[in-house]
């Protein structure tokens, strides 16, 4: 019987042993599959001849390399950070596991540990050329550490120049109603004047992680016509902006905005705008992106009582269409708004708006950036305006050229020229305007 037994064990012991062996020939032959695919650059095909053998060989040393290196190139660098760790963990004085670890970190976005990993490989003098690449690496970590780093961006600006319609009136002194002739006072017509304009403003930034931020915008902007008060402009806003993508090639923006007007000095108008919106950045330098907006707009009742009658809540929505490469963009935009008015004693002044705008910008020369815009929109008033009789409607074209000149990194000098047509089915809301200005802008 032991005779029986002392068999059964030696026979035991050589099945084990055979499947020892058989098992060190598999593992063997399938990472030599693995590292001919990687050689040839198939590495998503290695990641999933990995995926069969994971159960049976991982925390081997050769297996995890070449199944480190698979997932590291196709794309994975979680996975490959938990392959490298196993082998370095055990083998602490292996450079090229190190290194490979290293980059792993790097790819999944732990940028100190890969910073530290590869400061000590860098000081075991390793080879003139492992030096050269992991200095890229240490300049490309303190790149992407400066880039997570709040930001805030100051500007000032002074403009000059010149308005012929400083009103949006129009040109007439005599207007045909319904009821007779009715002269017009000086201010209900065109005023032609010289302007100085003054601006301010900051932009804070702060990142919560590579895919997503939020910033803070606010700015001011005074208009002072050098002869007629009576149309001075300030305007005062500030937004708040959440913004995410779910990769480089589509971002999400999300937008509270307030804002505040004056004429002369006499607060005119407030409004309150959420926005969303969405961009796509495509291949060979297309770009779209699609906009929605609500905002509600309320005017001042200090010196007109029944300005309120203007006060409306409105629907936005707009989509763009861009095209870039490395001198040229050109982008073509549709916009539609529907305006709800709050009181409907005065639905006259609700309107629905369509429209649409063609851009351009071109760089002449470094640092000399000129551009374009054409744009048409038409507005469709809902009710008879209580005086005319007829619901208004009006079509406005609108085109601008200008120059802007980048005279060093924080100084800016732009000319601009706008002209504008206001064609309406009642005359006394026909106009043309020219504007020119020219100024400097510093960004610090």
């Amino acid at each position: 019987m032991n005779r029986f037994y002392y068999i059964v064990f030696i026979l035991s012991l050589q099945l084990l042993h055979f499947g020892q062996a058989q098992a060190a020939e598999s593992e063997a032959e399938l990472v030599t599959q693995m590292n001919v695919l990687i050689e040839m650059g198939r590495y998503q095909e290695a990641y999933s001849l990995a995926q069969t053998g994971l159960f049976d060989y991982e925390g081997e040393p050769a297996f995890d390399f070449a199944y480190g290196l698979a997932a590291l190139e196709s794309g994975r660098p979680n996975e490959a950070v938990f392959a490298f760790e196993r082998i370095a963990f055990n083998n602490i004085g292996q450079q090229r596991v190190r290194l490979e670890l290293a980059r792993a970190y790097f790819l999944s976005e732990n940028y100190a540990a890969a910073e530290t990993l590869f400061t000590e490989v860098l000081a075991s003098n390793p080879t003139e050329n492992v030096r050269t690449n992991i200095q890229a690496f240490l300049q490309l970590i303190n790149q992407a550490q400066s880039a997570s780093d709040s930001v805030v961006i100051w500007n000032l600006g002074i403009n000059a120049g010149t308005d012929s319609n400083i009103n949006s009136a129009t040109e007439l002194g005599v207007i045909d109603t319904p009821i007779g002739d009715v002269t017009l006072s000086p201010g209900g017509q065109e005023i032609d004047d010289s302007f100085t304009d003054y601006s301010a403003g900051f932009n804070y930034i702060r990142p919560i992680d590579n895919n997503r931020n939020i910033s803070f915008q606010a700015n001011y902007n005074h208009r002072n016509n050098h002869v007629t008060d009576q149309f001075d402009l300030t305007v005062g806003s500030g937004q708040l902006s959440y913004n995410w993508g779910l990769n480089s090639n589509l971002r999400y923006s999300h937008v509270l905005r307030l804002q505040m007007v004056k004429l002369d000095a006499t607060k005119f108008q407030s409004s309150a705008t959420f926005l969303n919106s969405i961009q796509r950045i495509g291949n060979n330098g297309w770009s779209q992106s699609l906009t929605g907006a609500y905002t509600l707009v309320r005017y001042a009742t200090g010196q007109n009582a029944n300005a309120n009658l203007r006060d409306i809540n409105q629907i936005l929505v707009s989509g763009v269409l861009t095209k870039s490469n490395n001198r040229n963009q050109l982008s073509m935009s549709v916009f539609y708004g529907d305006d709800s008015i709050q009181r409907k004693i005065a639905k006259n002044n609700e309107t629905n708006i369509m429209g649409l705008a063609i851009a351009d910008q071109f760089l002449l020369r470094p640092r000399h950036l000129v551009y374009g815009r054409v744009s048409f929109q038409n507005n469709d008033h809902q009710a008879p305006d209580p005086i005319f009789n007829r619901s208004r409607k009006n079509e406005t074209f609108s085109t601008s050229v200008g120059w802007i000149w980048q005279l060093n990194s924080n100084l800016t000098l732009t000319t601009d020229f706008t002209f504008t047509d206001n064609e309406s089915n009642i005359d006394l809301y026909s106009y043309d305007r020219n504007r020119l200005q020219t100024g400097l802008r510093i960004q610090f």
